[in-house]
């Protein structure tokens, strides 16, 4: 029957897409469909999955995925049929099937060898991958010279008795296998039996006559028992849940591609001129050049869209600016409703995530003819991501008095959007940021390599007036305590505490550690008073 001859079993358990060949593509699958075996249904096949790729058409069954799942070469389909379906009966596709299954590729024992295996050419030495299909296996990917034929088995003696037919067949065959170098008429370089031109000088070489004619068969073939059974050679797809049209459709576009003949075309032997200029050290050459010159023009085109998005990413920003205006004086206009629309919170959404959720554009250096001008509108700029407008708190400071400068950093350049600012220039800018903001915002380096920005309640000076009333009114205290009194993290406090400690201003306590009998490493937390001995003269020294 047609499904035993024209197909092969495939494991269903593993997805269609993983037993594509390497330049095979997926076209269309539809489900709950079921399977003719000529004009039968075949019992077997009634509910799975069909799909259509440019070589070859899988069906993969529902119910026993390894058993009963298969593969079609479209190779084999001379002529589809539709029929739309009438009442309670599915619509259907038929494939009329033909050829000789055997000689669909080089196999072994019923597997392909194209799928599994890589070889390398004789010619040019290229390593062919595996994983390719059974017509783009056959020559080289590189050079195109077709792959060499399976090596022949060793010789037979002929017996006396064979007919002559028989011995001059096997005689022709085996001369084939023995075929020796060619020699140029040019240039005399020895070329592989196989090549068209030389590999040297490009002069077409000269062809064995005759030596490819095989003697006429002694006794006609036999005949195929299946050639007067047209349904045996017929297969059909019934969708039981519909999707039949664009699945037809997807068929007759692979039907059409054949894509699985543009290998074989190019390697013809019937048709020697498609095969010059492919082969040798010339069709190297050729074929790195046309790959160098497809890269290039891909690149071409692909500045071409980018230097058009820039030409068209300033009237973006500017139509986007006046957008935002419009829903700012719109939601200030409208201060009695609770909420904004839906759009225009759509609207500020997309533009945050353009980073255009400022009311001004970035500054950009080609907006400056001065690189010191654009270093002070840097800071303006900043300032406004600190503080916030003038009179809101809206800014990444906020109620926050200092911030890591990393965290400063990161901010800023999310809310610019694309135009990023790097390191080097955000370190430029802090020393004008103090003109641009009220309160004054400065900059701080600790002596372990953190720097911050900070107002002015955060100096080392009124930092350690603040730690000295602490302790002269509630005694000594943890660092963590500290830390809970200033709202800050304990890492910073840390650093802020060894500073006014290194000036003197405070004395650490490790008494208790000692008490305990442990020392320094014991994890008793240290205690800081303040330094009472300050303004005192001792043994002449203040």
């Amino acid at each position: 029957m047609a499904l035993q001859r024209y197909t092969t079993s495939v494991d269903g358990s593993i997805p269609v897409q993983a037993l594509l060949y390497n330049d095979e593509e997926l076209l269309a699958n539809q489900d709950g469909v079921g399977i003719y075996d000529g004009s039968q249904k075949s019992p077997e096949h009634q509910n799975g999955t069909v799909s259509v790729t440019t070589h070859r058409l899988f069906y993969i069954d529902s119910r026993r995925e390894i058993r009963n799942s298969f593969t079609l070469d479209l190779s084999f389909i001379t002529q589809t049929e539709y029929y739309a379906g009438l009442f309670k009966s599915s619509a259907k596709v038929t494939l009329h099937l033909s050829g000789n299954p055997t000689e669909s590729g080089p196999s072994e024992q019923g597997v392909p060898l194209a799928q599994f295996d890589s070889w390398e050419c004789e010619v040019c030495a290229y390593r062919n991958p595996p994983g390719l299909s059974p017509a783009a296996a056959r020559v080289c990917g590189l050079c195109g010279v077709p792959r060499s034929a399976i090596p022949a088995p060793a010789p037979v003696h002929l017996s006396s008795s064979l007919p002559s037919s028989s011995s001059t067949s096997l005689a022709a065959s085996s001369s084939i296998h023995n075929r020796t170098e060619v020699p140029c008429s040019a240039c005399t370089f020895l070329n592989h039996p196989y090549l068209r031109s030389c590999e040297i000088c490009g002069t077409e070489l000269p062809q064995p006559r005759g030596e490819f004619k095989s003697a006429p068969s002694s006794r006609p073939l036999t005949p195929d028992p299946d050639e007067d059974g047209a349904a045996t050679k017929m297969m059909k797809i019934s969708f039981r849940k519909g999707g039949d049209k664009p699945f037809y459709a997807a068929l007759k576009r692979s039907l059409k591609g054949k894509a699985w003949e543009v290998q074989v075309a190019l390697t013809s032997t019937n048709n020697a001129t498609n095969a010059v200029g492919m082969s040798g050290i010339s069709g190297i050459l050729r074929t790195v050049e046309s790959s160098a010159q497809g890269r290039e023009n891909n690149m071409k085109d692909a500045l071409q869209d980018l230097e058009a998005l820039m030409v068209k990413a300033k009237d973006m920003v500017k139509l986007a600016a006046e957008l935002n205006e419009k829903l700012t004086a719109a939601a200030s206009s409208a201060v009695s409703t609770a909420t904004e629309p839906e759009e225009a919170t759509f609207i500020r959404s997309s533009l945050s995530q353009l980073g255009l959720q400022m009311s001004n554009a970035p500054v950009t250096l080609d907006m400056m003819t001065d690189e010191r001008k654009w270093h002070e509108e840097l800071a303006r700029e900043l300032a406004r991501v600190l503080q916030g407008l003038s009179g809101s708190n809206n800014g990444m400071m906020k109620e926050r008095g200092i911030i890591a400068l990393d965290e400063v950093w990161g901010g800023w350049n999310r809310a610019r959007g694309v135009a990023l600012i790097p390191p080097s220039t955000f370190l430029q800018v802090i020393p004008h940021l103090h003109a641009c903001t009220e309160p004054t915002i400065r900059h701080r380096a600790f002596g372990s390599g953190l720097n911050v920005l900070h107002t002015p309640p955060y100096t080392n000076a009124a930092f350690a007036a603040r730690l000295s009333s602490y302790l002269a009114m509630g005694g000594p205290k943890t660092t963590i305590e500290i830390a809970t009194e200033e709202d800050l993290t304990v890492g910073l406090v840390t650093e802020m505490i060894d500073e006014v400690e290194s000036d003197g201003g405070i004395c650490r306590d490790d008494s208790s550690a000692a008490i305990t009998g442990g020392g320094s490493g014991t994890g008793v937390e240290i205690r800081w008073w303040g330094n009472l001995f300050v303004g005192y003269v001792w043994d002449g020294q203040e």
